[in-house]
């Protein structure tokens, strides 16, 4: 079954080693669902899809085709069919499949949390022009202003050998140029866009008898445009409020590097897939704070609630080669609700080129969604297109910390340069860096 031609439907009720029936508009069909409850699973999976074998039993009739001479190639003990090695059960099951959603989750969060950043060094600039002493001699030329950015980043994520997601390490590189308009002293209001190249690799599986892995165990690429309106006011000298919305759409490239092995471990076959799908994403957040000044201190407690939703197209894989046990996977979907409470702090240091602001900053971070979610695959060349494989990635973890430190640089004829580094701390077997840098001129 071509997920990316199927009609919607709703699963009516499950178990771990049993089935998932399937209803709707004219499909009446029940069609049979593993649940990756494990990674022996897959074997279940194969062995019905593949090689037509009803529970219970040990023969089937496999189609005669190239997907049937796999499972032929597990035939052992005067014709019985598909078993394969427990290395290649886990090889096969197609967990990388599980995080596209999170991913795309990932990245919208991201740009999201950039134009937070974005709308803080705005008022700042703001703060700092109207403060008395040397500041007041910088000049604001009017009310427009024009702003790039560039901002890199770097996560890894560990995982144990059989476990619903796989680890994988990588990098993200995004781009954003935008302008704003100052309505009086109080408000801006103002627009960005946004391009980002995503880039990660999944782990090396660990070799076993006769069971050589590939190099990785595939990868995900992926390149987003996105536009994101914004607004910032200040009410009197210390409360302060911001929202912002966006839009996005991303290009997506999944490949997964498998090796299949029958129980026998006399044969090898290296399984290259690609697949590609199209997505978007939307994102929101609102933010309350009260800054307070001690001289050219400023500092003070922040909250924020922060909304995004991310669709990944189903797709089909490539089949690159010629396994045949390539994958429809569905339409997978992520919304993510956090709040953050946080504080931060800055300090005016007057020099002769301008006021340079050293900046921290302090969050908790609260995941009120994410919830796991259930992928379907099956198998392109299945010639009965009944036979499903539930992939579920992991639970996320619901509490964890941002950090941050920055510089930023209030110089005269309205320039403000800054560089921003946030790590984020306490989340479970994920780690992630990201360095930001920009420029900002008032015109």
């Amino acid at each position: 079954m071509d997920f990316r031609n199927a009609r919607p439907f709703w699963v009516m009720g499950a178990a771990v080693a049993g089935t998932l029936a399937f209803a709707a508009p004219g499909y009446a069909q029940s069609s049979d669902v593993v649940l990756s409850a494990g990674n022996a699973d897959y074997q279940d999976f194969f062995r019905r899809s593949v090689c037509g074998i009803p529970d219970d039993e040990q023969e089937g009739s496999p189609p005669s085709s190239t997907i049937g001479e796999r499972c032929r190639d597990t035939a052992i003990n005067g014709g019985q069919v598909a078993n394969i090695s427990g290395d290649s059960e886990s090889s096969l099951t197609p967990s990388q499949a599980a995080i596209g959603a999170s991913s795309a989750l990932m990245r919208a969060k991201a740009i999201s949390s950039e134009v937070d950043k974005i709308l803080e060094d705005i008022r700042e600039e703001e703060e700092d022009e109207q403060e008395g002493g040397d500041a007041a001699t910088i000049a604001s030329f009017g009310p427009w202003s024009l702003f790039a950015n560039v901002e890199g980043e770097w996560f890894e994520q560990d995982r144990p050998a059989y476990s619903n997601e796989r680890g994988f390490d990588g990098d993200r590189f995004r781009a954003t140029i935008g302008t704003d308009y100052r309505i009086g002293m109080s408000s801006h209001v103002g627009l960005m866009v946004h391009y980002e190249g995503y880039s990660s690799k999944f782990d090396k599986e660990l070799p076993g008898v006769n069971f050589i892995p590939q190099a990785n165990a595939g990868s995900i690429k992926s390149e987003t445009i996105a536009f994101t309106a914004f607004m910032s006011h200040t009410f009197g000298e210390n409360l302060w409020l911001d929202a912002s919305a966006g839009y996005g759409w991303t290009d997506n490239e999944f490949r997964r590097n498998a090796v299949f092995q029958p129980s026998s471990r006399t044969l090898l076959v290296n399984v290259n897939t690609l697949g590609k799908a199209d997505g978007d994403m939307l994102y929101a957040s609102a933010g309350l704070g009260y800054d307070a000044y001690a001289g050219a201190l400023a500092f003070g407690p922040y909250v924020r609630g922060r909304y995004v939703r991310t669709t990944i197209d189903a797709y089909q894989e490539a089949d690159l080669s010629n396994s045949a046990l390539n994958l429809n996977v569905s339409k997978q979907k992520a919304t993510s609700l956090t709040s953050v409470v946080g504080a931060r702090a800055s300090y005016a240091i007057s020099t002769s080129f301008g006021v340079v602001l050293p900046q921290v900053r302090f969050e908790f971070e609260h995941e009120y969604k994410d919830d796991p979610r259930v992928t379907l695959t099956s198998f392109v060349n299945d010639p009965r297109g009944t036979e499903f494989f539930a992939i579920i990635n992991d639970a996320p973890d619901r509490n964890y910390f941002n950090a941050g430190a920055g510089l930023v640089f209030v110089l005269p004829n309205g320039v403000m340069p800054f560089v921003d580094y946030e790590a984020l701390l306490g989340y479970r077997n994920f780690d992630r860096h990201r360095v930001t840098a920009g420029i900002r001129f008032e015109f």
